[in-house]
């Protein structure tokens, strides 16, 4: 999939959402519990995704220790991916998405 460039105007919507993603956070734990309740709030599963150029469902949003995943099931496989590697057609759901991709890369 093309890699996309951020425009300054997405940027800062990037910046509202991590600011409330993270705000009162103390440490990379909170920020990672913080974001995992903002995109799970926004996110609602099922949802149509694509993993790569494969059309999938994302079944549900979980917490590692260090990151956020998504359930996808492509065909009848059940897999585990980094949330940064899905790609939602509803702009409003990947906004969320690509600011957690920005926090990550810049945050």
């Amino acid at each position: 999939m093309k890699k996309y460039k951020f425009s300054n105007a997405d940027k800062i919507l990037f910046e509202k959402i991590i600011e409330d993603a993270t705000v009162d956070c103390h440490d990379e734990d909170e920020q990672m519990s913080g974001w995992f309740c903002i995109i799970e709030e926004n996110i609602q599963v099922p949802c149509k995704c694509f993993v790569g150029k494969k059309e999938a469902v994302l079944k549900d949003i979980d917490q590692s220790e260090d990151s956020i995943l998504g359930l996808v099931v492509i065909g009848n496989i059940k897999i585990r991916t980094l949330l940064e590697d899905i790609y939602i057609e509803d702009k409003n759901k990947m906004k969320y998405i690509n600011a957690y991709k920005y926090w990550r890369k810049y945050g």
